[in-house]
C-alpha cells in the first residue's frame, strides 16, 4: 500500500503528460515532442510569477496554464498549420516539434540560467501518518488537482459544442470540413489544451524536484511511455497507461532498486509494443496520417 501511495504522485504527473501527448495525436494525427518542454515552462512561467509579482499559487497556477496555452496556439499556428498547407509529410512536423523543445530548452537555459530552482510549496511538507503508511500534503494536492483536470477536460469533450467539434475532426477530418468544422481551429485547440496540462503537470511536480531547465525531457519522455503502453491516440488509456506506469516505478524502487526504474520501465514498453502494440487499455487503434 505504501508503494501504491508513493506511485500515485508521478503517476498523475505522467497521466496529465500522456493525456496531453494523446490529445494532439487525436486531434492532428501528428506527435508533438515539444510537449515535455511545455511543462519546464509551465513550472518556469510559474516561478516567474512567484519572483516578480508575489502572487499566490492558485493566481500562479491558472496564469501559467493560460500563459503555455498561448504558446500552444503559437506552436500549432507556426509549426503545424504552414506545413499542413505544404502537404508536408508528418515526419517534418515530428521535428519541426523536437526543433521547438530544444529552442525552448535554451531560452529557458538563457533567461533562468542552469541552477537549479526551489520552487515552494503551498502546502506543508511534514508528512500525515495513517497506521503503517505515510503520506505528504503535496502528494494529495497533486492527485486531487490532476484527476480535477482531468475531470474538467472530460466534460469540456463530451459536453460542449467546441470539444464535440475537436472529437468529430479527430474521427474523420474530412467528413468534419464538410460539415462545417474548421479543423484549423480544432487544431489550436487542441495544442492550447495539451500545452495547459504540461504546464499544470510541471507546477504540480516542481516543489517535489527543483526547476531546471532540462526538467521536462525525462517526464516527457516517462509520458510519452505512458501513452504508448496505454494506448496512444485514446486519452483514457493513456491516462491509466500514466498511473500504471507512476505505480510500477513505486514498485520496482522499493522491491528491487530505484537504479533500475528507468530501465524496466523501458523494457516494458519493448514488450508491450512487441506483445500488444495497442497498448495495454486499448483493444483497437486507427492508422493516423
Amino acid at each position: 500500500m505504501q508503494y501504491l501511495l508513493n506511485g500515485l504522485p508521478i503517476g498523475a504527473i505522467y497521466a496529465l503528460v500522456a493525456l496531453s501527448y494523446s490529445l494532439i495525436y487525436t486531434a492532428s494525427g501528428v506527435l508533438n515532442w515539444s510537449q515535455g518542454d511545455m511543462v519546464m515552462l509551465g513550472a518556469y512561467v510559474s516561478f516567474g510569477m512567484f519572483q516578480l509579482f508575489h502572487v499566490g499559487f492558485t493566481v500562479a497556477f491558472l496564469g501559467s496554464m493560460l500563459v503555455l496555452a498561448g504558446i500552444g496556439v503559437v506552436v500549432q499556428f507556426c509549426i503545424l498549420r504552414p506545413l499542413r498547407k505544404r502537404q508536408a509529410p508528418p515526419i517534418n512536423v515530428v521535428i519541426a516539434t523536437l526543433g521547438v523543445a530544444i529552442v525552448s530548452r535554451n531560452v529557458a537555459l538563457a533567461i533562468w540560467g542552469p541552477e537549479a530552482q526551489v520552487f515552494p510549496s503551498p502546502v506543508s511538507a511534514a508528512p500525515i501518518t495513517l497506521g503503517a503508511l505515510s503520506i505528504t500534503l503535496q502528494d494529495v494536492l497533486i492527485v486531487s488537482v490532476a484527476i480535477g483536470l482531468m475531470s474538467v477536460l472530460h466534460y469540456f469533450l463530451k459536453h460542449t459544442r467546441k470539444g464535440k467539434a475537436l472529437r468529430a475532426v479527430a474521427q474523420d477530418r474530412y467528413a468534419a470540413t464538410l460539415m462545417g468544422i474548421d479543423p484549423g481551429k480544432s487544431d489550436a485547440l487542441a495544442f492550447a489544451a495539451s500545452a495547459a496540462m504540461g504546464a499544470a503537470a510541471g507546477i504540480l511536480i516542481a516543489p517535489v524536484f527543483f526547476v531546471t531547465f532540462n526538467m521536462g525531457s525525462g517526464i516527457g519522455l516517462k509520458g510519452f511511455v505512458a501513452a504508448v503502453i496505454g494506448g496512444l491516440g485514446n486519452i483514457p488509456a493513456a491516462i491509466a497507461g500514466g498511473f500504471f506506469l507512476g505505480i510500477l516505478e513505486a514498485l520496482a524502487g522499493g522491491q528491487i532498486s530505484s537504479g533500475y526504474r528507468d530501465a524496466i520501465t523501458f523494457a516494458l514498453l519493448i514488450v508491450v509494443l512487441w506483445l500488444r502494440p495497442s497498448g495495454l487499455f486499448l483493444h483497437k487503434t486507427r492508422q493516423r496520417v
